[in-house]
């Protein structure tokens, strides 16, 4: 990437970065053209190209500036001192869903990310949903107090029976177009689903009250 992006002030940048997400945030890679990407950014096609070399150079900063804000606003939002594996769970669907309200293009361009199909992009943005998968299967696994978990239930098995689950339901909106009020909706329902495992997974004293409160002021 040409470093005189960078030099830019930072109202321009901001508006090329704004104006570019908002188109990637609607189509996948391919669908993305050129000359939309210009006129929602306000600059030349010459200027995107002498900036990011061509569309990939592009998208794939945008990858790394959007995941990157995404897992800062969480690690910002979420609450850390929480350690019910389950109360974690629902607070880091509360935490994207407010980043979802207040940034709809940044969090909806990260969920198209997971389902692009583009081989020019589709390493890049696999190796990202990876590394921030892992970070957080670590770090729920450091947060959370393991003892609640019935005898012969492996910690680690849970997080990721949560995560494959987590991934079924976002198979369920490949290849549409998504409004937030649909996403809000699909995550009340995976809620449920997870307030199920809750009951099958924790021992009988830890079984009051329910995992799927949510705080009222969405922090």
């Amino acid at each position: 990437m040409n470093e005189r992006f960078f030099a830019l002030p930072e109202e321009k940048r901001n508006k090329i970065i704004n104006g570019a997400l908002h188109v990637f945030a609607k189509y996948d890679y391919k669908k993305a053209t050129a000359d939309e990407i210009v006129k929602c950014a306000g600059i030349s096609k010459g200027l995107l190209f002498y900036y990011f070399g061509d569309k990939k150079g592009l998208y794939l900063y945008l990858l790394e500036y959007s995941y990157g804000y995404v897992t800062g606003q969480m690690a910002a939002l979420r609450d850390s001192r929480e350690t019910d594996f389950f109360r974690i769970l629902v607070d880091v669907q509360a935490c994207k869903l407010r980043i979802l309200s207040e940034h709809p293009d940044i969090m909806m361009f990260v969920i198209r990310t997971y389902y692009e199909e583009s081989l020019q992009v589709r390493p890049e943005t696999r190796r990202s949903y990876q590394e921030v998968y892992e970070e957080s299967m670590e770090r729920i696994l450091r947060q959370m107090d393991q003892r609640k978990f019935r005898e012969g239930i492996l910690p680690r098995q849970a997080v990721n029976i949560v995560m494959w689950m987590a991934e079924g339901f976002m198979q369920r909106f490949q290849g549409r177009t998504w409004e937030i009020q649909e996403l809000t909706a699909a995550n009340q329902e995976f809620l449920e689903h997870v307030d199920a495992l809750r009951r099958c997974f924790y021992r009988p004293e830890y079984l009051e009250g329910s995992s799927k409160e949510e705080r009222s002021d969405g922090n």
